[in-house]
């Protein structure tokens, strides 16, 4: 070995046993056992180098694993924890021997979950290395031990057995000390878990009583500003819009006249249902003229009476169409086109049935709220309602409840909701169509109540 290889190889000794002595200290300093096992068993992976490690505390012949390697909190349940607490509570070790190599082969020497625990762990050819950590002499005899269980790819190492040497010593002495001894800084922090445990079990206490603090119901939804009476006009027939003479938005009179249908295919219409009824009715009165002396000739002539009656029909139903041509203001308010704008009318081919435009009427504005069918409770009762714009949300809206309705109704958003009605005492300023957030208060319930009823609700479902 040359002297720089013999150099670097001191140096990389002098820095495990540093190392050694650091994790040493702070097993020493770690506030509990269970946190102090973990230390150990992770910060050992750069002097060991090893696949997984555990540590299990043995007490009355059962295991316990107390900490994991890469585990911030023990399963004791699950596969590897039951596999690595059978086998430790199977381990038998040799007379002053405190490491025991384990092989597949030592499998047929355990019989149960110790067996199937060897198999697993050495099924890709690992090697495991169950350690007893001793105890510090000046605690006396201990009524537990420690087994430190390291599996490893392939076969041990040989650098392990002079390094567990040292470890085992300095982590059974650490462990031990951590489990038995009460330190002046284990006793704090057990005075201090205390108090803070009675805290919270005050702070458990006043949310309890808080549960039956007594607090208005209250349900906040939207709400939307529409006028007092909305009157629809919609179309009477199937055709084309020649103009539209007002535009959205306008203030309008009761009668006038808003839009007109295309008249010209209805004029003719009239026309041609007019000459069919002429030219019927003057067949009519030839073929009458001559029914009194040839019973064949009468029978005709009722033929074509009945003939003209139809002709007369068609007569009347074109005059009603081109009497509806118009389409009229039916109260005085302001316009709201379908479309939006006039242009967008004209020309636009209607089907019946189909709204050409709204008039909003009357004085002053109603707001209509809208109450989830699962806070429709607080209908029950007196309540009382708050609004506020969302233009404006830091002014209150004054208003008056004047409608609650009966049954809920689908809403834009496929909910079922009940609608209320609130006229606003102050509106000038404000137009249709506004927004905002509605407050209603109802009855005193409990605090409990009012925070968990949707949780209720949901394992009502269950």
């Amino acid at each position: 070995m040359t002297p720089e290889q013999m150099q670097n190889e001191w140096a990389a000794r002098l820095k495990a046993m540093g190392l050694m002595i650091k994790v040493g200290n702070d097993i020493f300093t770690a506030p509990d056992f269970d946190t102090a096992a973990g230390m150990a068993v992770n910060s050992s992976f750069r002097l060991l180098r090893f696949k997984t490690a555990a540590i299990a505390e043995i007490s009355e012949g059962r295991s316990r694993i107390a900490a994991q390697y890469g585990q911030t909190a023990v399963n004791q349940h699950s596969e590897q924890s039951e596999f690595q607490n059978a086998l430790c509570e199977k381990l038998v070790f040799e007379e002053n021997s405190r490491t025991l190599a384990i092989k597949a082969e030592d499998a047929a020497n355990y019989s149960g979950r110790a067996s199937e625990a060897i198999r697993a762990f050495t099924a890709r050819g690992e090697s495991l290395l169950a350690v007893r950590l001793p105890a510090p002499a000046f605690l006396g005899k201990v009524s537990f031990e420690l087994i430190w269980l390291l599996q490893f790819e392939g076969e041990i190492p040989p650098y392990v057995g002079n390094t567990m040497g040292i470890l085992m010593h300095n982590f059974g002495s650490a462990l031990f000390c951590q489990k038995c001894c009460k330190s002046t800084v284990q006793q704090r922090i057990r005075k201090q878990f205390s108090t803070r445990r009675i805290v919270l079990a005050v702070l458990a206490v006043l949310v309890l009583l808080l549960m039956f603090f007594p607090v208005r119901n209250t349900v906040n939804t939207e709400f939307v500003l529409k006028a007092p009476e909305t009157f629809s006009v919609y179309a009477w027939f199937d055709g084309p819009i020649a103009k539209c003479f007002r535009q959205d938005g306008e203030i309008v009179k009761k009668g006038d006249i808003i839009a007109t249908y295309d008249t010209n295919q209805l004029r003719f219409r009239l026309a041609n249902a007019e000459s069919q009824y002429k030219e019927i009715r003057k067949e009519y009165e030839l073929e009458s003229a001559a029914a009194f002396a040839d019973r064949e000739r009468l029978g005709r002539a009722q033929l074509i009476a009945a003939r003209m009656e139809g002709a007369k029909v068609a007569v009347d139903e074109a005059r009603w169409y081109l009497q509806h041509t118009d389409l009229k203001a039916p109260a005085d308010g302001i316009l709201a086109l379908a479309d939006g704008r006039a242009e967008l009318l004209v020309n636009k081919a209607l089907r019946t049935g189909d709204r050409v435009f709204d008039v909003y009427s009357g004085k002053g504005a109603v707001a209509e709220i809208q109450v989830d069918q699962r806070e429709g409770s607080i209908l029950l009762d007196k309540f009382d309602v708050s609004l506020f714009l969302y233009t404006e949300p830091d002014k209150e809206l004054s208003c008056k409840v004047v409608e609650v309705q009966q049954y809920p109704v689908i809403n834009e958003q496929r909910t079922y909701c009940y609608k209320v009605r609130a006229e606003l005492l102050n509106a000038d300023s404000l137009r249709y169509g506004m927004r905002g957030v509605a407050k209603l208060r109802g009855e005193r319930v409990s605090l409990g109540y009012y925070l968990f009823k949707n949780i209720v609700i949901y394992l009502r479902w269950l």
